[in-house]
């Protein structure tokens, strides 16, 4: 397969890189829970394999692609539709871990709320773009927006997903701001989301209490404090270069959602400070390439697209980070690139895509 010229190495080879990374990292952290659950070793890494080449497949379509269809108002109001349809739909979905946010396809399942970071995104830098007049005007001039993502962020607190939520707030906010709308207005709008917070806080008590433990895990060590202190563990013990690949002690049933949410933990323990480290160069790497295609772009639609995917992965990581090393409540935020999951897999390499698209000079 030949890749097309012009396209913007700098930003796929640090994904490729981090992508096999947690290829890896996957395999050993599943590979006795998956035995367990259904008799082979290779199950979970089996099918983040088919989420790497839905993905790369889709990103090899979005870089050859013609069009910009990403930027037409048709496929950002289909994908906003398509997303909200999809949000209601986990109402009627099975119970999990006393959530409902995934969709069930026979063995596949699909998270609808990490489509809605990128819907967002799209939308709103589509509006922003396309009615600058609007804008001007203050807050009267996004009323629409802030409706669609109030009810967007509505749909994902009844899951309950806490974690998603504010991540598609504070998403929000930094594209609002670069695209123009005044500090003021935003103050006045996330006063109101924080208040809306705290009294969704009041009512959906056990996340309350996760933000309590953050700051005493010790105190329940067998309960809420749990995961944070086997995560603190794993990290500890892998020391500068690690117990080795595949060695971890912390994933045999100590450290919950090993492969997921916590994959950094595993990659921690096994390969040490060094694995880790390279890890959050790559991030580094990739997102000083993000914001130097979001700089260099002279369109403000393209700008405000590739900002806000740049940001959504800064800002995924260091949530997730801040989490296994017990600076952040667990929040059920997976680590992009890394953690098993296919909805989010497939969603953020559709996204970085588009980044790529834009700073490959494919995109006006």
């Amino acid at each position: 397969m030949v890749k097309p010229p012009g396209i913007n190495k700098k930003l796929i080879v640090p994904i490729i890189l981090l992508s096999i990374i947690g290829a890896i990292a996957v395999f050993s952290a599943s590979a006795i829970l998956s035995s367990e659950l259904y008799g082979k070793p290779y199950y979970f890494f089996a099918k983040h394999l088919f989420y790497l080449m839905v993905g790369f497949t889709i990103m090899y379509l979005v870089i050859r692609s013609k069009t910009e269809f990403y930027k037409s108002p048709v496929f950002v109001y289909s994908l906003l539709i398509l997303t909200i349809i999809l949000l209601f739909l986990t109402f009627s979905s099975p119970i999990i871990n006393n959530t409902q946010r995934w969709l069930r396809f026979g063995s596949f399942s699909f998270q609808p709320s990490e489509l809605a970071k990128l819907s967002i995104i799209l939308y709103l830098s589509y509006f922003l773009s396309r009615k600058r007049e609007q804008v001007n005007k203050g807050i009267y001039g996004i009323i629409l927006p802030l409706i669609i993502v109030g009810l967007i962020v509505i749909l994902i607190i009844k899951q309950p997903d806490f974690g998603t939520a504010a991540m598609i707030i504070i998403l929000s906010g930094i594209i609002l701001y670069l695209g123009g709308v005044g500090i003021k207005y935003l103050l006045s709008i996330g006063t109101v989301f924080l208040m809306f917070g705290a009294v969704t806080l009041y009512f959906y008590n056990y996340a309350l209490k996760r933000i309590v433990t953050l700051f005493d895990y010790e105190s329940d060590p067998l309960g809420r404090g749990f995961q944070i202190i086997q995560s603190l563990i794993a990290l500890g013990s892998g020391g500068i270069s690690g117990v080795g690949l595949a060695d971890s002690t912390q994933k045999l049933y100590y450290l919950p959602y090993a492969h997921t949410d916590f994959i950094f933990s595993v990659i921690g323990e096994e390969g040490g400070f060094i694995m880790t480290f390279l890890i959050v160069i790559l991030f580094l790497y990739f997102a000083l390439q993000g914001i130097k295609v979001s700089l260099k772009t002279k369109n403000i639609q393209n700008y405000l697209i590739a900002s806000g995917i740049t940001f959504w992965i800064i800002i995924q990581t260091l949530i997730n980070i801040s989490v296994v090393i017990g600076i952040f409540p667990p929040k059920g935020i997976p680590l992009p690139f890394l953690s098993y999951g296919g909805s989010s897999l497939v969603v953020l390499i559709f996204a970085v895509s588009i980044l790529i698209k834009i700073g490959s000079g494919k995109s006006k």
